[in-house]
């Protein structure tokens, strides 16, 4: 069950303890996209709450401007972030929530910023609406918090899947080697400043 059957920002699964479902688990939309999060478990049913729930917290990171900040679920399916006035955000920017080792959560849609306030706010959505939703996948294990670095990695990965696409081999235009004539090219210009 989802919204508006449910308390928005809430699911209900059809599948329970007896089916491995475990308290704490992520929940997902797609290949790598988790909403939420499993909080309470009974034999044949569960309940997720999303992290658009509001006053929910999240550490985000925003591609665009790249910066870390604090996202809050705005409830509907929106979670809102704040920065200072003067770094520049704009609708379509990608937010990752780097604690769920996932891919990008979803984008900003929509962005509030007023001169006179020092503060301005981006809300964010997912490519799903939660009206829409009729499968998830759970995952097997506890979300476990994760250290500063560990988000830093996560996100270096999915910033690097963003800007890679695959291409066939015999479409691709590489340099041979490269690596080698990169030292090759270093050592002759050291040799050649050494002899002059």
């Amino acid at each position: 069950a989802r919204p508006p059957a449910t308390a928005y920002d809430v699911l209900v699964l059809d599948q329970g303890s007896t089916d491995g479902i475990v308290e704490g688990a992520p929940v997902f939309v797609g290949r790598d996209i988790v909403i939420g999060y499993v909080t309470s478990v009974f034999s044949r049913t569960a309940i997720a709450t999303l992290v658009t729930s509001p006053e929910h917290i999240a550490t985000a990171y925003i591609v665009g401007p790249d910066i870390y900040t604090t996202a809050v679920g705005y409830g509907g399916g929106v979670l809102r972030v704040g920065v200072p006035q003067g770094i520049v955000l704009a609708i379509g920017d990608p937010v990752i929530l780097p604690a769920f080792e996932a891919g990008i959560y979803g984008h900003i849609s929509r962005v509030e910023s007023v001169e006179t306030r020092p503060e301005q706010y981006a809300y964010v959505t997912t490519d799903t609406a939660l009206q829409s939703l009729r499968l998830v996948s759970v995952g097997t294990k506890p979300i476990t918090p994760g250290t500063f670095e560990e988000a830093r990695e996560v996100v270096a990965d999915i910033k690097s899947d963003l800007s890679t696409v695959p291409v066939p081999s015999g479409v691709l235009v590489e340099i041979p080697n490269a690596s080698s004539t990169a030292a090759t090219s270093t050592a002759e210009t050291a040799t050649s400043s050494s002899s002059e």
